[in-house]
């Protein structure tokens, strides 16, 4: 009787204990500086916006982050006709919107028809990126439940490219109806998590979809705590109050890489940062004063400001982009062949230029201290104005500037998506600086045409063509390529994946 009892209660004992570990949440903790803007995967333009509509929505279409091939989601399968002017896509069945509502061809209309249609009456305010990346679109149509068409005005060759990117996301028609102008903070798609409360600028939690299609990912909840400052993340961090980094500043990043149980993960970002040239100087308009800047920038500039967190670019493309090759070399670094431009140019007074930089980089603002001495040496003196990002975005507006440091992320991995944001007006008129002021109509011609060229090798070469005409006469410098880190502690996680567009699948995280 004594050992029967003692079986019977050591059997309650193990039960309820393997009940409580089986029930105990799997929760990943994640620490950044940056909050989100916005939750509405049409109006995301930055990296933290994207991160989070990437992981509560989903695209028709997704690019494979390792080989590049384009690759089924919410669309089974897909065929163009007309010569690339009509897309007719075959949708998955059976998949739900985190409220329960169906998937299915009205809600890719809905979710593209708010963005094509101004006066369309579910659309509650204006989307950005659909401008730049979506404006080739005509119509989309649904033939039945689950087929949908889209009509483009003229073929676009990258078109499979721009569906892969957040702003192609499908989305809830009864949320959007619901929450209206509110919904970028109350955000309801399909993918495998869903917005479970947003404290404003502190945290965000995100749960897990128990029925996405795909199945459960491999843990519950998701937690972003947003902590402005990299000393008390780099604590949190080292508390274990944190699984995941994604901001601490470089010598903190550093002081990690001999810590056994913190992986230090890199990844190359498909962007391009560079020195930009106000043409409207009159200095500035001439290529080969633009030339004589362009020697004295020196690459090692970059080791020093940003050890090997960042990779140096001689191109505007960067490297990653399919079809990326290297074809103008190393950039020289020369004083004394830029003194000779200079003396051929009958400069013989100082050159004076406004250098505008943001405030929120002290990176930035480093790289162009290091920079104006060099310039220095040749009689260029640089006056640099340090701007809070309203004040730097009106400077830029205005044309108050001669030279600053701009940069790019490709919203969809081709040469198009860069190029035609180099030279698009309307983003240097909303604060963006680029190379819109040059005027040159053959190269926008010839920008036109790749984005219809559809023979892969004549695209390439008009492409090369474009990037060797940017180089020969000086249109900007081009001087980095941005690298994502994120730091995460290895004893809890056991793989952090990350796409060419900067994105983590949280779905693909594995936690111990």
């Amino acid at each position: 009787m004594i050992k029967k009892g003692i079986s019977t209660v050591l059997f309650f004992i193990l039960f309820f204990y393997s009940m409580g570990v089986s029930s105990a949440k799997k929760v990943v903790y994640w620490g950044s500086a940056f909050n989100p803007e916005t939750m509405d995967p049409a109006q995301a333009w930055d990296d933290v916006s994207v991160f989070f509509a990437s992981n509560i929505f989903e695209t028709l279409v997704r690019l494979n982050p390792e080989t590049f091939d384009f690759e089924p989601s919410l669309a089974l399968s897909w065929e163009a006709k007309n010569q690339g002017k009509m897309w007719i896509f075959k949708l998955r069945k059976n998949v739900k919107f985190h409220d329960g509502t169906d998937f299915n061809a009205r809600a890719v209309v809905f979710s593209f028809q708010r963005q094509l249609d101004k006066d369309f009456k579910f659309r509650y305010y204006d989307f950005l990126p659909f401008e730049e990346i979506f404006k080739n679109i005509k119509s989309v149509v649904m033939v039945d439940p689950y087929t949908v068409v889209f009509h483009l005005h003229d073929s676009f060759y990258p078109f499979l490219s721009i569906l892969s990117s957040s702003g192609a996301s499908i989305i809830s028609p009864a949320a959007a109806k619901k929450y209206q102008a509110k919904f970028f903070q109350n955000p309801v798609g399909t993918g495998p998590f869903m917005l479970k409360s947003w404290e404003g600028s502190e945290r965000i939690i995100l749960e897990v979809n128990p029925e996405y299609w795909k199945g459960k990912a491999g843990f519950d909840e998701f937690v972003y705590k947003v902590i402005p400052k990299y000393d008390q993340l780099h604590k949190l961090f080292r508390q274990g109050d944190i699984d995941i980094l994604d901001s601490i500043s470089i010598s903190r990043t550093v002081g990690l890489k001999n810590v056994q149980w913190a992986t230090i993960h890199k990844a190359p970002a498909l962007s391009v940062n560079f020195i930009v040239f106000n043409y409207k100087n009159r200095y500035l308009q001439n290529e080969n004063i633009r030339r004589a800047i362009k020697y004295v920038w020196d690459d090692r500039i970059l080791k020093y400001v940003f050890q090997d967190f960042v990779v140096s670019l001689n191109s505007v493309i960067p490297k990653g982009i399919p079809g990326y090759r290297d074809i103008l070399g190393k950039k020289e670094f020369s004083i004394s062949k830029s003194r000779d431009i200079l003396d051929k140019e009958k400069i013989n007074k100082k050159i004076k230029l406004i250098f505008v930089v943001q405030n929120t980089s002290t990176l930035e603002r480093q790289t162009v201290q290091l920079f104006s001495r060099n310039l220095n040496r040749v009689g260029i003196e640089l006056d640099i104005q340090s701007l809070s990002s309203e004040e730097y975005k009106k400077k830029i507006e205005k044309g108050h500037f001669d030279l600053a440091i701009s940069g790019w992320i490709a919203d969809y991995p081709d040469s198009h998506n860069i190029l035609s944001a180099l030279f698009n007006a309307q983003l240097q008129e909303s604060g963006w600086a680029n190379l819109s002021g040059y005027k040159d109509k053959g190269l926008r011609k010839s920008l036109n045409q790749i984005a219809i060229e559809s023979n892969v090798w004549t695209r390439k070469s008009m492409i090369e063509g474009i990037i060797r005409i940017i180089d020969e006469k000086t249109l900007c410098i081009p001087i980095y390529q941005k690298t994502y880190v994120l730091i995460y502690n290895n004893k809890r996680i056991e793989k952090v994946g990350m796409s060419p567009h900067g994105n983590i699948a949280l779905f693909d995280i594995i936690k111990k």
